[in-house]
């Protein structure tokens, strides 16, 4: 498809919605509640680690995936709610849109360059040593957490400073007070914190790899059903690149027309996990 005629298909995906913004918002937020509740009743420990497993991937979805979306201006139609909003969906990740935009637009900028900051971490998380096991790193490490942990505040965006920014200081005092004073501070801790330490960040490291590493084009697309329920369509990542003004709900509709040819495609966690392995196995050959 020709640039041209790419542009003018484009145009007809990048509408915004401040409705369908608002009601994934209330989706994700309620997926946390349900499932804390749930939890608490239960009082299990296996159903316990199940929920915290949910609940970052419902975290996931908030403290990235629309994240990321405001970064682009593609959350609300109003330029300004992307940012003003923030409290909704970034300051309780402790980070803020303005500085995620600064930091991803370097990706964007040089994607394919040298100065792609993608790449590098790659290396630092040891995919780029064929001697470490492929099978470690996508499944052990990760789920013992300590992959996520390593990604989020050893490698990803380790210069920002997030605990000392202002805004995000003056949101979580009132807060953690709040759960403090009304005697449910331990709420907060195992099922807000836990999850970001653990398995939110997990879910980063695993999207980091799936996207860009390994691929024949550059991006992978992962048109998995669980990870774009989730994380609003972010697995239409080469579609994405192509024209990052597409919103996410209209990601695979833009998917179909705009990226018939694409060939790195994965259809599911396990799949890209393949794909990877392919891969290693290829690197090794030559």
């Amino acid at each position: 498809m020709g640039t041209s005629v790419m542009v003018n298909h484009a145009r007809n995906f990048i509408e915004r919605s401040d409705y369908r913004a608002f009601l994934v918002l209330f989706r994700s937020w309620s997926g946390i509640f349900l499932i804390t509740a749930f939890s608490i009743w239960a009082n299990s420990l296996p159903i316990y680690i199940i929920s915290i497993w949910i609940i970052g991937a419902f975290q996931y979805g908030l403290g990235e995936a629309l994240v990321h979306e405001a970064s682009h201006y593609n959350l609300f139609k109003k330029h300004s709610w992307n940012d003003h909003l923030e409290f909704l969906y970034a300051l309780p990740f402790f980070t803020r849109v303005p500085k995620y935009r600064e930091l991803h637009s370097h990706h964007h900028k040089y994607f394919g360059e040298p100065e792609d900051p993608k790449p590098p971490s790659y290396e630092n998380l040891g995919f780029l040593n064929p001697r470490n096991s492929l099978f470690f790193l996508w499944f052990v490490k990760p789920i013992l957490g300590y992959a996520g942990f390593q990604f989020q505040f050893l490698t990803h965006n380790a210069d920002y400073n997030r605990f000392f920014d202002r805004k995000i200081f003056l949101f979580w005092i009132p807060v953690a007070s709040l759960f403090y004073w009304t005697g449910i501070f331990h709420i907060l801790l195992l099922y807000w914190f836990v999850p970001l330490i653990w398995t939110f960040s997990t879910f980063l490291y695993w999207q980091s790899i799936d996207q860009h590493y390994g691929t024949q084009s550059g991006t992978r697309t992962n048109v998995g059903f669980l990870m774009n329920y989730f994380a609003h369509n972010i697995g239409y990542h080469h579609v994405h690149h192509l024209c990052p003004i597409i919103p996410w709900y209209k990601l695979p509709e833009a998917h179909k027309v705009l990226c018939s040819e694409v060939t790195d495609i994965s259809h599911s966690f396990f799949d890209t996990y393949r794909q990877l392995k392919a891969y290693r196995q290829l690197k090794t050959v030559c």
